[in-house]
Formats: structure tokens, C-alpha cells, sequence
């Protein structure tokens, strides 16, 4: 039997106002679409609610940004630093070559110095990751000491080689030798760095359970992931179920099986390219992917996702690693740029959630069989709410979607469009418990609503 509440509702739904004044002869009702379907009993819209985040890592304060930027080192100068900072990224990874540091009076060290102070005087932490061509202990430690006794106090992260199942000489044991003995180094230096495992290169199962196997999830302070989605595995869909190493829906269930060892997960290197097809995308897809990717990992258990490159360096087009940086090779910015200066503000301090309330979506025609993702977010210091939606179809004609909330106490007050920035009125309608949106843009960009109105009882 159909509630009160529920009743009262549909009921409501009944004589929403339009938002422009009518005249006395015409019906200013608007009617909900039959395929919204019938309330939900057990969802009780006026009642206080308890916010539940879907990822506890981000819950760290009003000024925690999970989003970061690989630094080509060799390429770092001033001018790059002034590009980068225009992000709002709060970690900058440098990827370094342990044979570049095989000198003690190499002026490399003084250059990395030179860079590390740069970038901690701007508030920004520094991730350095020590690489090498093959993998000699010794070797690697004397370097490792060599660079840390020049640059650590103002180092937070130390990730150990990269791409680790794709590197030479290195097996699960030896690369337990290796975290061991910089565990020990620590412990003898005090130095107060957190140690990250080498980004492992795509969800690579079998690798996984040999580092399992060998404790060296247990002995590092954070697990690493480098990934690289394509087009036909980004969201969850039915129609997509077969596994794929860059997948979203791989890399998300990759995380849930990790949490056991209670580490944080970074992505130390998420990348899409857009090389010439088919090793690439187009510049307007790259910058639709990376978005949906970084809300994807972030809302499935990322604490941090640094992205791959501030800039292509291979004017051909032909290799696709790279060519995944948010400026083109001839310095102009791509539509990723936007897309990532435009959604960092809203991650700054904010933290994904379980929606408290009841929400309904339809498409218009053309778009009527186009799959809606929704992820919800709220950012705490400014009592915030954004309902983050978009769809993972291309489609060069206008589409549109209808949205229906059952929340008495939130009130709708822009648009937010991620890939030009433009924030527009929320036009929408209310009666009752019911908010009704109609004609929303679809873009497979995702659209940002920005509510505000209500504070969380937990």
C-alpha cells in the first residue's frame, strides 16, 4: 500500500508552477513524465539524514585536493611551474633516472634541488619516483641516499621504480628487498617520508597477488596504480563486463580488494591519449575521458589521482604516452585543460556520497537509450551539494535530460558546464517535496547542479 508521504508527493507533482508567470487562461501545472515512475516507499524525503561517503580517504579537512600533475623533470623551468599552478594541484610527481644521479658532483642534484625548493615554497608536495633501467640494490640505494640527503626534508612521497610489472630485473622478491631496506634507511635517517609502491601498469591480477604474496603491500604506506582507460571500458555497463587492465570497472574493484591492508590508493599516472586513431582520441573525447576517469577513481577509493604530463612532447602524434598532457606540443591548451582547472575546485575538500536522496532521470529525444552516470559529491565548508551527471555517448546534436529530486530542503542554484566553465541559472520547478528540472544539457562532459540547504547530522 502506497504511503502517505508518497501520496502527498505525486499529488504535489501535480500543480508545479512554471517559472515564468502565466497568464489566467493558461495551465501553469507541469506533470512528471509517466516514465519517472512511482515513489519509493521506504525513502522517507523530509527526514535528517547522515551523510555516507563512498571514499573516507578524501575526508581530510576543507583544503585536501586528491588532484596532482607529473612533471617531465628534465623539462621543469619557471615558466612550466606558473602553467601548472594555474590547476590547483596540490602534489607534483617527478619521475627521475636513477642513472642520472650516479654522480655524487652530478649537477643533476643541484637542478632537482633547485626544482623541489621551487615547488615546496608554493605550498605544493612533492612526490619524487626513482626509476631505473634495471634494478641493481646497491646501486639503487646509493642513489637513492644521494638524492635524499640533497632534496628530503621537503620530500613527502618517495614512490619506488615504476611500472613495476613492466620492469626489468624486478620480481616481488626483490622488490620486497628493496622496500625493506628503504624502511631501514628511514628508521636510520628519521626521515619522515611516506614510501609508495611503483605504480603498477594496469590492474594486473596475477602481479597483484605476487606482491600480496611477497608483504609488500603491508611494508610500503601506499598502493599505486598507473592507468590509462580507453573508450569502450570507462563506466560500468552491462554490455562492457569483460575484463580489460585500464578499465574503470577493473580498477574500482581492484581498490575494494585492497582496502584490507588499509593503505591508501593513489593513481600515480592517468593518462589519455590522443594520438592519431586508433592509438588515440580525439582532443574532445580526451578531455571527456580524463574527467569521468578521475571522478570514477576518486569516487571508487583513490585518495589521490595525478595525472600523466602538463604537455605532449612528440609533435607526431604517433606515440600515445606521449601525447596525454592538457597542453598540445605547440604549447596551446587542449579541452582537457579546462576540464581539469574547471573540476578541481569542486574536489578541493570535498568527498563523494552515498545520495541521501531520491532522484529520477529521462532523456529526451534523441537520447531517450542514452546511459546517465551520476556521482554525488558535497563539500562541507559551504554547505554544497553537486550533482554530477553525464552520459558516455558522443553525440554532435543538442541533447537533453529531465531530472526529478525528492528533497524538500535543497535549493538549486547553478549549472556548472566542466568543459567551458560557464556557470548558468538552475531553471527549475518546485511543489512539495519535489524538485523537477527540465530540458537539462546531456553532454558526455560531464554537467555539474550546485545545491545548497542543508547540513549533514554525521
Amino acid at each position: 500500500m502506497r504511503t502517505r508521504t508518497a501520496n502527498a508527493l505525486l499529488a504535489a507533482s501535480m500543480v508545479l508552477l512554471c517559472a515564468a508567470a502565466a497568464s489566467a487562461g493558461e495551465d501553469s501545472s507541469i506533470k512528471l513524465p509517466p516514465s519517472f515512475g512511482a515513489l519509493q516507499d521506504v525513502v522517507d524525503v523530509t527526514a535528517p539524514f547522515t551523510i555516507n561517503p563512498t571514499n573516507p580517504d578524501l575526508v581530510q579537512g576543507p583544503d585536501y585536493q586528491p588532484l596532482g600533475l607529473t612533471l617531465q623533470s628534465e623539462l621543469v623551468s619557471p615558466e612550466l611551474l606558473r602553467a601548472a599552478a594555474g590547476f590547483d594541484f596540490s602534489c607534483y610527481r617527478l619521475v627521475l633516472r636513477q642513472e642520472d644521479f650516479a654522480d655524487p658532483q652530478s649537477p643533476n642534484l643541484y637542478a632537482l634541488a633547485d626544482i623541489v625548493e621551487r615547488i615546496a615554497r608554493a605550498g605544493v608536495e612533492v612526490m619524487l619516483t626513482l626509476d631505473s633501467s634495471g634494478l641493481n640494490l646497491d646501486s639503487y640505494m646509493e642513489a637513492f641516499a644521494r638524492i635524499d640527503g640533497e632534496v628530503g626534508g621537503l620530500v613527502r612521497y618517495y614512490q619506488l621504480l615504476d611500472n613495476l610489472n613492466h620492469h626489468l630485473g624486478v620480481s616481488s622478491g626483490t622488490y620486497h628487498e628493496l622496500v625493506k631496506r628503504v624502511r631501514a634507511y628511514r628508521e636510520e635517517t628519521g626521515r619522515p617520508f611516506e614510501i609508495v609502491a611503483g605504480g603498477i601498469r594496469g590492474i594486473d591480477h596475477a602481479f597483484i597477488d605476487e606482491l600480496a604474496g611477497a608483504y609488500v603491500f603491508a611494508r610500503v604506506d601506499a598502493i599505486a596504480f598507473n592507468l590509462y582507460p580507453d573508450a569502450e571500458h570507462m563506466e560500468y555497463s552491462p554490455a562492457r563486463a569483460e575484463a580489460a587492465t585500464h578499465s574503470l570497472r577493473e580498477a574500482v574493484e581492484a581498490f575494494a580488494a585492497l582496502r584490507r591492508y588499509g593503505k591508501p590508493i593513489f593513481v600515480t599516472a592517468l593518462g589519455v591519449s590522443n594520438a592519431y586513431a586508433p592509438l588515440g582520441v580525439s582532443q574532445l573525447e580526451q578531455a571527456s575521458m580524463t574527467a569521468r576517469a578521475i571522478l570514477f577513481l576518486l569516487n571508487g577509493g583513490a585518495s589521490r589521482v595525478i595525472l600523466h604530463s602538463l604537455s605532449d612532447t612528440d609533435p607526431s602524434y604517433f606515440q600515445p604516452l606521449q601525447c596525454m598532457g592538457l597542453y598540445a606540443w605547440d604549447g596551446s591548451s587542449k579541452p582537457v585543460a579546462n576540464v581539469v582547472r574547471n573540476l578541481a575546485p569542486l574536489l578541493r575538500g570535498s568527498f563523494f556520497f552515498y545520495p541521501y536522496y531520491d532522484h529520477s532521470m529521462q532523456n529526451n529525444f534523441p537520447a531517450g537509450s542514452d546511459p546517465v552516470y551520476v556521482h554525488h559529491l558535497y563539500h562541507p565548508p559551504d554547505r554544497v551539494t553537486y550533482y554530477i551527471y553525464w552520459t558516455s555517448t558522443m553525440n554532435m546534436i543538442d541533447r537533453s535530460t529531465n531530472l526529478v529530486l525528492y528533497r524538500p530542503g535543497l535549493q538549486p542554484v547553478s549549472v556548472h558546464n566542466l568543459l567551458t566553465g560557464e556557470n548558468s541559472p538552475a531553471q527549475f520547478n518546485r511543489g512539495g517535496n519535489l524538485i523537477l528540472f527540465a530540458g537539462l544539457p546531456l553532454s558526455h562532459v560531464p554537467t555539474a547542479i550546485k545545491m545548497i540547504g542543508e547540513q549533514p547530522n554525521g
